[in-house]
Parts: structure tokens; sequence; C-alpha cells
């Protein structure tokens, strides 16, 4: 597998498709599963790294709906249900594409429009996201996500967000005495 390439300048650079970030998010996640609806969220609080358009916000991205449903077609990921919530898994062709981003570990790579980063520190920033908040509760994850959006929006909207943030925070944290 040989990532495609565009050229800046004279200079010619591998580019890391979102859907590969997706794919190795999923794979370091426990197990190399991760519910759907918490790949949304955790994508989302990754838009610094990974930019979809969020059509609602933090939840709904046809954008990333379109990448898992490529990546499920290619055979790197699965759709399966577990307790009755959908879950990806990564199948055995994906861990091998994932293996064969550690072979361009010191390479530069274009990551959407405008990141240009070494592989390697590209793919330890992932596995930071990942560790951060996969074993978060969903209430506080949604809350962080929702605090996040209210920093984007203005007026009335902003407030909505951030309020309905800082009750799902507190329900939280009242939840843990």
């Amino acid at each position: 597998m040989r990532l495609p390439e565009v050229e800046i300048g004279r200079k010619r650079f591998m580019v890391f498709p979102n859907k590969y970030a997706i794919l190795f998010i999923v794979w370091h996640s426990r197990n190399s599963t991760l519910q759907l609806y918490r790949l949304s969220l955790i994508t989302y609080l990754s838009s610094h790294i990974i930019r979809y358009t969020y059509e609602i916000p933090p939840i709904i991205s046809q954008a990333l709906i379109n990448d898992v449903s490529s990546l499920i077609n290619e055979g790197l990921l699965e759709l399966a249900t577990l307790n009755g919530r959908l879950v990806l898994r990564v199948t055995e062709v994906g861990r091998r594409m994932i293996g064969n981003f550690y072979g361009y570990r010191n390479e530069l790579v274009v990551v959407g429009d405008y990141l240009l980063v070494k592989l390697s520190n590209l793919l330890n920033e992932l596995s930071r996201i990942v560790n951060t908040y996969q074993d978060m509760d969903s209430r506080t994850l949604l809350s962080i996500a929702l605090r996040e959006e209210s920093l984007r929006e203005k007026g009335l909207m902003s407030s909505i967000l951030r309020d309905l943030a800082f009750d799902l925070r507190n329900t939280c944290e009242n939840a843990l005495g």
C-alpha cells in the first residue's frame, strides 16, 4: 500500500487522508473496537488534526460517515453490534495497513489541506487523543464537545450550548460523589 502523493512547490509529499486517521483511531482503541458515536465525538474533539464538516455538531458529520463507509467497503473496518450498540472493528487487512503506516513513520505527510507533519508525530498525537478520551464517560465526552462548540458559536446559541455542557458536566461530577 502506497499513500497518495501531492507536489508542493518542487517537493513531493505523501498525503495521509482523514479516513486513515479514522482507521488508526479505531485500531488504537481498546481491542481495536470503538462505538460509532464515540468515534464521532473523538473525531470532533481532534479537529486540530482531522477536519470534518459537522452538519449537527458535535455528532453528525456526513463526511465522517462517508469515510467510515469507505473503510468498511475496502475491508479495513467492519461494522458489528456489541450489547445492542454499533461498533467499528479493525479487520486483519486494516491491521496490515496500520503496519504499513509505521513503515513511513519518518516521512513528512500532508494531513487535510494545511498540516505538514512527520507521520510518527501524527500517529503519536492520535494515540494521545484516543488514550485521553476512550475511557471517558459518554456524558463527560459530550459535555466537552458541546463546550468546544459553544466557543465556536455566538450569541444565544453559544449560551445554550455552554449551559447544556455545564449541566452535563455537573451531572457527571455529582454521580462521582
